[in-house]
């Protein structure tokens, strides 16, 4: 059954479609790589450019020559080794709050338990994202991703107080905006970015259908977290840079 299931034409009639729509969008406009860590909300982004942009439009969290996408690696063949333009659009979002939220999306890989079978109760949970969910992933992530696959360096300008900056290195340009700022700003900065004045953002919030999200609005209400663990936060180079010392505050309130 295995081998007849790999065999199956269907999967590959599909990857055949995918790959020539790509290859037809690719040279109708200059790609755009929706390009950022995990729940930082790019959805949203991503779907309205899909449905909207003329060109191709891709959406990762890696970029690497053997992603398991295969339409990451022909965009990676045609930036990299082609060296033609790409447009990046990349969010941030306040660590501590993205980070709780990727541990409930990723709940069976960081606690080990599929979300259905699970019964740890808050107190728990808390103590098992403090000692097992990887924290550094949004404070590296920028040097890990854009500074090494494409040469920039966010961190080498300041980053403006309305929460939007653009970026060019050779053959790319990236926008980045903060999450929290409004749809309206992040539709005017895209439409700005991309010379695009009819892009219109729909906004799809889609967590309040997870199955864990009740467990996770009671997680985020009731939880304190370690005075060490929001320092750190708080002090990041990536904190700091995007959201300033003054930021600081309202984090510690919030979950301190």
């Amino acid at each position: 059954m295995n081998t007849l299931k790999r065999l199956s034409p269907v999967p590959l009639l599909r990857r055949f479609v995918e790959t020539i729509r790509l290859e037809i969008r690719l040279r109708r406009g200059t790609p755009v790589f929706v390009f950022q860590m995990g729940k930082v909300g790019s959805v949203s982004v991503y779907e309205s450019l899909l449905e909207q942009y003329p060109g191709a439009v891709l959406h990762g969290h890696n970029f690497t020559p053997v992603d398991p996408d295969h339409r990451i690696r022909r965009l990676y063949r045609w930036v990299v080794q082609d060296g033609k333009p790409i447009y990046i659009i990349s969010l941030t979002r306040e660590p501590v709050s993205r980070n709780i939220s990727a541990f409930f999306q990723n709940f069976r890989r960081t606690t080990g338990v599929p979300y259905e079978n699970s019964n740890y109760t808050l107190d728990e949970l808390r103590e098992i994202f403090l000692s097992n969910y990887p924290h550094d992933i949004p404070l590296e992530w920028f040097d890990k991703n854009i500074l090494k696959n494409f040469g920039i360096d966010v961190y080498a300008t300041s980053f403006p107080a309305n929460g939007v900056a653009k970026y060019s290195q050779y053959n790319a340009k990236l926008l980045v905006m903060r999450s929290e700022i409004s749809d309206e700003e992040k539709e005017g900065a895209i439409r700005d970015f991309l010379q695009f004045p009819d892009f219109r953002l729909s906004n799809r919030n889609i967590s309040d259908n997870k199955q864990y999200a009740s467990l996770y609005k009671a997680f985020t209400k009731t939880t304190k977290l370690p005075d060490d663990y929001i320092t750190k936060m708080c002090t990041s180079k990536y904190f700091v840079h995007f959201y300033g010392v003054g930021e600081a505050g309202k984090v510690k309130a919030r979950w301190g």
